[in-house]
């Protein structure tokens, strides 16, 4: 019980939104007359009830001190869960660490994430 409330309070101080991977659908055709990219229907996943033994992929936008914030809640999620497997986007696909200019870019985003298959995305920006 004092794990899970200590996991619900490192996600209520971040205030991060926690989105599965699969959970998310973009359509990338464009509207015609606004140019904006249209967003389809978004399905949020619950949750999971445990941690344990997920894998929980950070992603960081490029912005000056998110890729330390991140690695702090990596840091205390390692201390505080059993077998949770960190991964740092960043530090695996270089790419993926800067502000998507447009929905083809933040698609391949996307497509490299979802490629780890973790349980879990947490993405964060910081200034």
């Amino acid at each position: 019980m004092r794990e899970k409330k200590r996991l619900w309070l490192i996600f209520l101080m971040v205030l991060l939104v926690i989105v599965s991977v699969e959970g998310i659908f973009v359509h990338a055709g464009a509207s015609e007359d606004k140019k904006l990219p249209k967003v389809g229907p978004v399905k949020m996943n619950h949750p999971p009830s445990s941690l344990e033994g997920k894998t929980v992929l950070l992603r960081w936008n490029g912005k000056y001190n998110g890729d330390r914030y991140l690695s702090r809640i990596g840091e205390l999620m390692s201390q505080q869960i059993k077998s949770v497997k960190i991964i740092k986007m960043w530090e695996i696909d270089k790419s993926t660490a800067a502000i998507s200019k447009n929905a083809e870019v933040s698609e391949q985003v996307a497509a490299s994430i979802a490629k780890l298959k973790p349980d879990l995305v947490i993405a964060a920006q910081a200034d």
